[in-house]
């Protein structure tokens, strides 16, 4: 399983957990979130020491799914740099914290880049790097050199009296709501030439949600590298439409005044973003530019699988699905209170669109309260007796019973019989994430 560990979380049940609980599980054969990522093929002439690359998302924010999907969105953007031959070939250690910052923030402290892929909270006008512990530990790592890239609304801060250097950091800030837009552009190549992140990118158009507004560092040096005529929608969260468009930075590299890099791109706001092919390579060139890594002259690649379109059940992917997982193959995790057992994942090989597994939890014993921040959960008891608590209510369940927990709801399973509980378990994604739990 991959672990994942949070210094919060935001839901008033999660201050009843023990805080010595760590957060877990993407379904992972034998892979930890914050272990080496293997490369696919054994390359004997790669050399050891490949860059540490630090991932960290952060919560959804209600819109619909796919948008502002932070969490499967740094599951994304990890699947592009383990489908690119070229990071491959450095052994690179990726380590993904889909939710969030780790709650023991020297996991992060090796890192040579962080990426950031996290929106602010715009009822209370708060930013996750307002903790100041997780502030220290970026600006630690900038002191060092450190690359730092930060997606959409990561580089957004409250407003101009944020104690969050981010124009320092990343060569450029937006304050607070300023303005955004919404539509189709024509995105061009201003940094062709320029720097190796513009490498093998050409003219394109697509839809996303842009930020026209920043404010760019006096001490960095800044290049542009995608610029888009754009319009401006929306301004102090109020809606207007000016005419004419406008030119507008969109994506930039920053050099740092002690040699450290970064990279900064307003838009992401959908999942289908990270398929965009000129996206794609700009992401991984940024990556290896901010990591001091060589850049291929024709750009990066990678062969990761790309969302489904037009409602198809297909998506584009390098490796056929696996049909038939034996049963000596799935995954068992044995645990304090019983086990887990895997049967379909995308880790599995087996599906792009569900985790299937079975937890049996033993005579009174329970599961620690979870939650899941990327997917709904079906729970079917085929054996037992079980108080199955969902948010603040508790449902007492027998075999035969099904109960549906949706998505970001603290929930766990307390057996109430005499024999063990056996319970069948399904998510609406191939990437189950979960916060809280053992």
């Amino acid at each position: 399983m991959r672990a994942i560990q949070r210094l919060a979380v935001s839901r008033a049940v999660f201050a009843q957990l023990p805080t010595a609980i760590p957060a877990i599980c993407i379904l992972a054969a034998g892979a930890v979130f914050t272990s080496a990522a293997a490369p696919a093929v054994p390359n004997a002439g790669a050399a050891p020491g490949g860059p540490t690359i630090v991932l960290i998302g952060g919560d959804k924010q209600g819109y619909p799914r796919t948008e502002h999907d932070y969490p499967d969105g740094i599951l994304a953007i990890e699947r592009l740099i383990k489908g690119s031959p070229q990071f491959q070939a450095l052994n690179p250690i990726v380590k993904s914290f889909p939710a969030g910052f780790p709650s023991d923030l020297s996991q992060i402290a090796d890192a040579d880049v962080v990426l950031l892929y996290f929106g602010m909270d715009y009822r209370n006008m708060s930013d996750v790097l307002d903790n100041e512990p997780r502030r220290e530990a970026i600006a630690q790592l900038m002191a060092k050199g450190a690359g730092l890239i930060a997606l959409h609304q990561a580089s957004t801060v409250p407003n101009r009296t944020s104690v969050i250097p981010m124009a320092d950091w990343l060569g450029a800030v937006r304050f607070g709501m300023a303005d955004r837009t919404t539509e189709i552009a024509q995105i061009r190549i201003s940094g062709a030439g320029e720097n190796p992140i513009a490498n093998g990118l050409k003219p394109f158009e697509y839809l996303d949600e842009f930020y026209p507004t920043l404010t760019f560092s006096t001490t960095d040096k800044i290049t542009p590298i995608l610029t888009a005529k754009t319009h401006i929608q929306t301004r102090d969260n109020k809606p207007v439409f000016e005419e004419p468009p406008a030119d507008h930075v969109i994506a930039w590299a920053a050099e740092r005044p002690n040699g450290g890099r970064s990279f900064g791109f307003t838009s992401g706001h959908y999942l289908l973003t990270f398929d965009q092919p000129e996206i794609r390579t700009m992401l991984l060139n940024a990556i290896l530019w901010t990591a001091k890594r060589d850049v291929p002259s024709a750009g990066a690649t990678t062969n990761a699988p790309t969302m489904p379109r037009g409602g198809s059940r297909a998506a584009a992917s390098a490796a056929p699905l696996r049909v038939l997982l034996p049963r000596a193959d799935a995954q068992v995790q044995l645990q304090p209170w019983g086990k887990l057992e895997w049967f379909a994942s995308r880790e599995l090989g087996n599906s792009t669109f569900m985790t299937v597994g079975i937890a049996t939890i033993s005579p009174g014993k329970e599961n620690p309260v979870h939650l899941h921040p990327n997917c709904d959960e079906i729970l079917h008891v085929l054996q037992g007796q079980i108080m199955n608590r969902v948010g603040d209510r508790e449902y007492e369940m027998h075999a035969g019973d099904t109960v549906t927990i949706p998505e970001g709801t603290p929930h766990n399973a307390r057996n109430i019989g005499k024999d063990d509980a056996v319970l069948s378990i399904s998510y609406n994604t191939p990437d189950r994430i979960a916060i809280g739990e053992k």
